[in-house]
């Protein structure tokens, strides 16, 4: 009598493709994986930038170059009043002569005399995070009430970033998507070679009492082992570079760039990838197994 305690005769190499199959596999999805969810934490980033705050610039020249003197102040003003009246804005910070020499050091060095430059008077807006501001109404009341004053285009650039960036990542989505039916078919062409080659003995199997759902288990358990084996391989292996490009990027030191570190249930996510495609490997020779059983006997 057969029972499940006792193991199929697996002899075919077939397993040993599969687990070559999975270690791609997951090599290629942990690589997809881990640029998918940097792109994530990117994006959260990007947007709180861009509804955190915003700058408006007040020209000190005039377009023939000559320096517009008070009227930079009344236009100063004009804009903190219109400020103070916008809904959804917490605050406004005029950048000072000093600020302004603090923030071009890195590229001009220390600087005397900024207000000698033709650079522009920098309003610096923080905005509130309970409340919505509309960013179209507040461009057009200020540009009826001081036309000289302009609002900083980096809400319009970085929106279009975050835009790019959903689009790379929904084409992640998709290559995984594509990843796991590969390996779902791979799955299944192993199974069912191996069925074929071992046909005549699994007929014999049956005459002596054994069921469908242990010699399922049995393909299943398999599967799970070669895959899980395959997967570990892959997910190492996808780790050098990974480590490569971080250490690239981190000297850059880029606050859009390092806003990619991992959280911990993130970590969670991509260490869990072989493991996944293990299981994905068992449900699917299961399923597979069982329905050929069906089938031919």
């Amino acid at each position: 009598m057969f029972t499940h305690k006792r193991a199929l005769p697996f002899h075919d190499q077939s397993t040993l493709f599969l687990s070559w199959m999975t270690m791609l596999m997951v090599f290629i999805a942990s690589l997809t994986l881990f640029g998918s969810l940097s792109l994530t934490n990117i994006i959260q980033t990007w947007n709180r930038a861009v509804a955190g705050s915003l700058t408006i610039q007040v020209p000190t020249y005039d377009v023939s170059g000559m320096p517009r003197s008070e009227a930079v102040q009344a236009d100063v003003d004009g804009v903190l009043a219109v400020l103070q009246t916008t809904a959804g804005v917490a605050g406004a910070d005029v950048l000072t002569d000093d600020d302004m020499a603090t923030l071009m050091e890195p590229w001009l060095g220390v600087l005397d005399k900024v207000e000698e430059l033709p650079i522009p008077k920098l309003i610096d807006v923080r905005l509130k995070k309970d409340q919505a501001f509309d960013f179209a109404a507040f461009q057009q009341t200020l540009s009826e009430t001081v036309p000289a004053a302009q609002v900083d285009s980096h809400r319009m650039w970085l929106t279009h970033l975050i835009d790019m960036a959903r689009g790379i990542q929904n084409m992640i989505v998709f290559i995984l998507g594509l990843l796991i039916l590969t390996t779902s078919f791979t799955v299944i062409w192993t199974t069912l070679s191996s069925l074929a080659v071992q046909g005549p003995v699994l007929k014999l199997l049956h005459m002596m009492g054994a069921r469908d759902t242990t010699i399922a288990l049995q393909y299943a358990s398999r599967s799970f082992i070669k895959a899980f084996m395959g997967g570990c391989v892959g997910f190492i292996l996808a780790l050098p570079i990974v480590w490569v490009v971080a250490s690239m990027i981190n000297p850059l030191q880029e606050p859009i760039l390092a806003a990619g570190s991992f959280h911990a249930m993130q970590w969670v996510t991509v260490l869990s990838v072989p493991f996944l495609a293990a299981v994905l490997s068992f449900v699917t020779a299961l399923m597979t197994v069982l329905k050929k059983l069906k089938a031919v006997v």
